[in-house]
């Protein structure tokens, strides 16, 4: 049976930042047959709800604090990776700054917008251990 990995607010746990989640029916349904192993490093650090977070400068920045987040993300993922050493698909939240793969913003110092294509701190670190893993960025459903 393959191991999936999928961002928590996928699987319609309500851990996003406004206490919301983007669950993604057609996901679920895909994979009901699977071990699903859920993740959500903000929730984990911040708890729910939370500031919202950019990546600044390459760092995971609170708006609100200007606290920087990225040192307890990364634990996040060595700590997922120890548990789970072994993942076939890794279903990653867009936009998210800890969990897109291809669509996590990127700002500068003075918080002008640099790119919309980068991943988010979580999946970086999960992407220098899963190296067979098949990452996909989803979103919820419309």
């Amino acid at each position: 049976m393959p191991k999936i990995a999928m961002s928590a607010c996928l699987a319609g746990v309500n851990c996003r930042y406004n206490g919301k989640n983007k669950k993604n029916t057609e996901l679920l349904e895909k994979h009901k047959e699977d071990e699903i192993i859920l993740f959500c490093p903000e929730d984990a650090v911040l708890g729910t709800p939370r500031e919202t977070i950019d990546i600044v400068e390459g760092r995971a920045i609170g708006n609100e604090t200007q606290q920087d987040y990225t040192e307890a993300i990364e634990e996040q993922a060595q700590k997922f990776i120890a548990q789970y050493p072994n993942i076939d698909t890794i279903y990653c939240k867009s936009k998210s700054p800890s969990c897109a793969l291809c669509s996590a913003k990127i700002f500068d110092k003075n918080k002008n917008l640099l790119q919309s294509t980068g991943t988010g701190i979580f999946i970086q670190e999960l992407q220098k251990h899963y190296k067979n893993a098949k990452f996909i960025e989803k979103d919820g459903d419309a």
